[in-house]
């Protein structure tokens, strides 16, 4: 088995007769993206997401879930950010087209379609007491946990604290990437075995 992404390095240490070597106009790129980055990174990080939505809907909580990029389903926002774009669909310049497109239709099917349903459908255990994107636990009201008062002085699990605390909940984007990440390593094993096992 051969992925792609081994060709950015094989290209960049394959001998070739252009004006300028690839080793140079890598150091170029290497230059300008860092000069770049310097921008949204650093000076003026409003361009990681650019959300007309939450600008125009500015005291709306649905549509700043709906249109913030950082901590919504980022409809209608674009970004001038480099890293945000490779964070989530991997390096468009590294992978070949069709698993961009592969990637990218399994992103807004889960973004934009299956979320919204669990979230605003459904209510699924109650997710809508906690916001639609985060990385944080949550209790059954809406607070973030508070993981210390669970736990001993060994750092294992006080059963008793824990029924007194109540059961961790997360928002509804953080149980889902779980799930589909448990289905993605069992999906993986799976296509191996099948089409290259013996």
């Amino acid at each position: 088995m051969q992925w792609s992404t081994q060709l950015s390095s094989q290209a960049l240490h394959e001998k070739d007769d252009q004006r300028m070597s690839r080793a140079k106009f890598f150091l170029i790129a290497l230059v300008c993206s860092f000069c770049w980055y310097l921008v949204p990174g650093y000076l003026f990080s409003t361009l990681t997401s650019i959300s007309w939505i939450c600008w125009v809907f500015s005291k709306s909580v649905t549509a700043q879930q709906i249109g913030s990029g950082m901590r919504g389903l980022g409809l209608g926002a674009i970004t001038l950010d480099w890293s945000a774009v490779a964070s989530f669909l991997f390096s468009p310049l590294i992978c070949p087209f069709f698993a961009i497109v592969n990637v990218f239709a399994g992103y807004m099917l889960i973004i934009y379609i299956v979320i919204p349903i669990a979230y605003w459908g459904f209510d699924l255990y109650g997710a809508s007491k906690f916001p639609i994107f985060s990385s944080h636990l949550f209790t059954a009201q809406g607070q973030k946990y508070d993981i210390s008062a669970i736990v001993n002085d060994k750092f294992e699990l006080d059963i008793g604290k824990y029924e007194e605390q109540g059961r961790i909940n997360m928002s509804m984007f953080f149980a889902l990437t779980y799930g589909f990440g448990f289905a993605t390593i069992a999906s993986t094993l799976t296509h191996v075995a099948l089409f290259y096992g013996r």
